[in-house]
């Protein structure tokens, strides 16, 4: 059996829309994202019903939906721990209408604090510093942007520095909130053996 691709914006946006699901591609893959940014590691069964439960789709994701989640979270993980920041939030291409990019980049902001919130522990030392709330309250703002004035140079330069802060704030959330023992291989001291 084949394994599945990781989906684009378009086949996931295509996916929601047969389901009849009540988000948009980006807003989905932003609560994946936060999920992952607070530090949760879930099954494949617990992550399904955590964004069917978001979605509220009509009918239940198809198998070769789960399947494309599935990798896409795989995928999102990989690039949140990458060395390169490799992360990018799923958000319409550039050449695409600048309201369009605006209202889905809300949308990311919205399933991203939506997931953090599902995913982080209330305990966790991280959410005391201010560095973290301060992010996460810049973060409460871009959610709530939701139209541009005039699609002109001056909103593209703002649009291209509010998706380069979302993408930067969501890898220092997630190396900030990110379980102790993906911090393991960042150690100078090798484990200790025994012999």
């Amino acid at each position: 059996m084949q394994a599945a691709d990781v989906p684009s914006l378009e086949t996931l946006a295509l996916a929601l829309s047969q389901a009849r699901a009540d988000c948009s591609a980006s807003e989905l893959h932003g609560v994946l994202t936060g999920l992952l940014a607070a530090g949760a590691r879930l099954n494949r069964a617990t992550l399904m019903k955590t964004l069917e439960a978001h979605a509220d789709p009509a009918s239940a994701f198809l198998d070769s939906v789960i399947a494309g989640l599935w990798q896409l979270q795989l995928k999102t993980l990989e690039d949140l721990g990458d060395d390169e920041l490799a992360f990018q939030p799923m958000l319409p291409d550039d050449d695409d209408d600048l309201a369009l990019r605006v209202v889905a980049l809300g949308d990311f902001c919205r399933g991203l604090l939506a997931g953090f919130g599902l995913g982080a522990q209330a305990s966790h030392p991280a959410l005391a510093q201010e560095t973290v709330r301060e992010t996460l309250q810049d973060l409460v703002n871009i959610a709530q942007v939701d139209s541009v004035d005039e699609p002109d140079e001056d909103g593209e330069i703002a649009y291209a520095e509010l998706h380069e802060f979302v993408r930067l704030a969501v890898i220092h959330l997630f190396e900030d909130m990110a379980p102790r023992e993906e911090h393991a291989h960042d150690a100078d001291d090798p484990a200790p053996t025994v012999h």
